[in-house]
């Protein structure tokens, strides 16, 4: 029996009220995935008022005991913000989410030091995003510098892939400070963490409803840590820390397995890479071994996979090396990279492998090789895809180009166009009579609402499963996607009957 109790959760939604982002649709997905309790916020003490946001808050969880109350205060708040500490602290918070970055201060400023000394008396947590900076590397070490002597705890929330090295680093050298989990979506992330800073400095956080709760499940249990660590993460370090007893929890839903949740069918992944990642993953480079074995753990029966490195620097020797580490592996199918730039080099790439039975298609990736969607570069280069009569995916060089993939899709009937890593509902809207082009959603920090209004406005044929590993890891996109595909009637086409047609499997 496994209590999992969600440190990062909040409700309410910035100008409208779009029903799934309100506290009952927050408490549903608790009970959904099986949570026992979760921290929680209004979203209005960010973006509007304090005082009314901290209102919701405490009524909220006084009439409903799975929700735990953080404060959100607001130092430019003078002298409000302390009258406001005090009274919620009177109210029962358990906890304070500041906001420096979003409400405009800075952290070595004196009424931040005068907030610290105030939480040095009342000792409780004080999370703030890793991310409430310009690059996400400059909050983590002033923050931990800066409440190293007051004895509460530290959490920094939204540490992913591109900050994760500079938190870890300040873990080490501040031992209150404490990270959670939600941003971690590369390949074992929660489990290189807790190597390096330890289980019992990390929390689990779905950042829910606003991202999807079984994502970031999953990247926990994906991990090879043992039952005891996985359950510190998930529940025990947070009632430590939080005040939490068992007695709190009696009669709350729980975790009988720290399995990864799947799908009960097969997959088809028509996003993946093999190559060398500049970040804190393990080293896999080109050896498909250990994506092979997760792809045995998940039920994905076939990959789709480029080569990173052709993207960021040689596209033939990226393109070799990707065919080369697939050859004798069946479950593995090859993505020719090209370049608009580079139109004989991509054409003779194509020409060099397209008549391999393991090489499914190209992929193009403008934001990676730099070019607009519109130019006479892609379009010359698509011309040349086209003629070749393998599918492509196709990330375009901006999120607003939804009018010129549709242009291109038209302009190609008979070729296959598959958008990477996900789209916005407009962008769903604006393409939606163009039948070849189809759209999958791998994301670090992705919405499982887009997801559902991609299957709802385009319908379940023209979306796929895509999982960007070896980048991502596949466990937490997977969750996407459970939390997204509401039927098997849309879960079959989407996770494997739309790849099989397209690619001829």
């Amino acid at each position: 029996m496994y209590r999992i109790i969600d440190v990062h959760t909040s409700f309410g939604k910035r100008v409208d009220n779009d029903p799934r982002f309100t506290a009952a649709t927050l408490g549903m997905e608790l009970d959904r995935h099986r949570i026992a309790a979760a921290l929680t916020f209004s979203q209005q003490g960010i973006a509007y008022d304090p005082r009314a946001g901290n209102n919701e808050t405490i009524a909220l969880t006084s009439r409903d005991p799975r929700f735990v109350p953080l404060a959100v205060i607001n130092l430019r708040d003078h002298p409000g913000w302390e009258q406001e500490l005090n009274r919620t602290i009177t109210a029962g918070i358990r906890g304070l989410r500041m906001c420096p970055g979003a409400h405009n201060y800075p952290l070595e400023s004196a009424t931040f030091q005068r907030l610290v000394a105030l939480l040095g008396r009342i000792q409780i947590p004080l999370l703030i995003s890793s991310l409430d900076c310009m690059t996400g590397w400059e909050l983590p070490e002033r923050a931990a510098r800066l409440t190293a002597d007051a004895g509460f705890p530290l959490i920094l929330l939204d540490t992913y892939y591109g900050n994760m090295s500079e938190v870890m680093e300040v873990m080490r050298r501040y031992p209150h400070v404490y990270a959670e989990t939600d941003g971690l979506a590369t390949v074992d992330a929660v489990g290189i963490m807790a190597e390096t800073v330890g289980a019992d400095h990390l929390l689990y956080g779905s950042a829910a409803p606003i991202h999807p709760m079984q994502k970031s499940l999953n990247q926990v249990l994906e991990t090879s840590l043992s039952d005891k660590q996985k359950a510190a993460i998930l529940g025990g370090n947070a009632m430590r820390l939080f005040g939490i007893r068992e007695s709190n929890l009696q009669g709350r839903p729980f975790l009988e397995s720290l399995e990864p949740v799947h799908f009960n069918q097969p997959v088809i992944d028509v996003h993946s890479h093999l190559g060398y990642w500049h970040l804190p993953c393990r080293d896999e480079d080109y050896d498909p071994v250990p994506m092979l074995e997760r792809m045995r753990r998940l039920g994905i029966t076939h990959s789709m996979v480029s080569s990173y490195e052709s993207m960021r620097y040689d596209i033939a020797a990226g393109n070799r090396k990707v065919m080369d580490a697939i050859h004798g592996h069946p479950e593995l199918h090859g993505y020719v990279e090209i370049d608009p730039w580079h139109l004989d080099l991509s054409c003779a790439e194509m020409d060099r492998y397209y008549d391999r039975p393991n090489v499914a298609g190209c992929e193009m990736e403008l934001t990676h090789i730099p070019c607009p969607t519109g130019s006479p570069q892609v379009r010359a280069l698509m011309r040349e895809v086209a003629r070749r009569g393998k599918p492509i995916l196709f990330m375009a060089a901006s999120a607003n180009d939804a009018a010129i993939e549709r242009e291109l899709a038209l302009e190609h009937p008979n070729l296959s166009i598959i958008h990477a890593h996900g789209a916005s509902p407009d962008w769903c809207r604006t393409v939606k009579d163009a039948p070849n082009l189809y759209v999958e959603y791998c994301y670090s920090r992705p919405s499982h609402h887009n997801l559902r209004e991609a299957i709802d406005i385009l319908g379940p044929a023209r979306v796929v499963f895509g999982s960007d590993q070896t980048l991502l890891s596949p466990f937490g996109q997977v969750g996407l996607y459970r939390d997204a595909i509401q039927t098997d009637a849309e879960a079959v086409p989407i996770l494997n009957g739309n790849a099989r047609r397209i690619f001829g499997l």
